[in-house]
């Protein structure tokens, strides 16, 4: 049974691991609710939903990583075991995973509340300037509007994958 005590090791921290994104998610989550509150607005669910969308996404990068992972530390596991060959087992690819999510949370946690402000600000002026433009032709103007709706959704789907609760 001994042999098998350095797969628990490595199940315990594979563990450890995939926990990580859950408590950086939360921890965004519960940020965004602050900046939400300090710029005054009103807090729905669609925090929760990016939240959820943006942990499957983790998700499913991560177990793609621990299936590597499991391959690779069963083989080294293999040839330790029946050969003599030492070398660590460790998942190495769910550790580099687990860091990549972090980094990208804790970047979200840390960003000003104000920058989501200006960029707003700035996507509006664009809007005026392109109704200013088209200011001769009532079509014009409503085919720019739509323009910048459907720019804006697709640009808040890609924000999805940055923060979750930046509302």
């Amino acid at each position: 049974m001994k042999q098998f005590d350095v797969l628990f090791i490595a199940l315990f921290i594979l563990v450890g691991f995939l926990l990580t994104p859950l408590i950086f998610a939360t921890l965004d989550f519960w940020s965004g609710i602050q900046k939400a509150k300090q710029r005054g607005e009103k807090i729905t669910s669609d925090g929760w939903t990016r939240t959820v969308s943006k942990l499957a996404r983790y998700y499913n990068m991560l177990f793609a990583f621990v299936m590597i992972d499991a391959m690779q530390i069963t083989g080294v596991w293999f040839l330790d075991t029946y050969y003599g060959y030492h070398m660590p087992i460790f998942p190495w690819l769910t550790m580099l995973g687990a860091f990549i999510v972090a980094a990208i949370e804790i970047k979200s946690i840390f960003e000003k509340a104000e920058d989501k402000v200006k960029k707003q600000i700035t996507d509006v002026s664009i809007l005026a300037e392109t109704i200013a433009k088209n200011i001769s032709s009532p079509s014009d103007i409503a085919q720019a509007v739509v323009n910048y709706m459907n720019n804006n959704n697709s640009e808040s789907n890609k924000d999805e994958s940055k923060s979750t609760t930046n509302q």
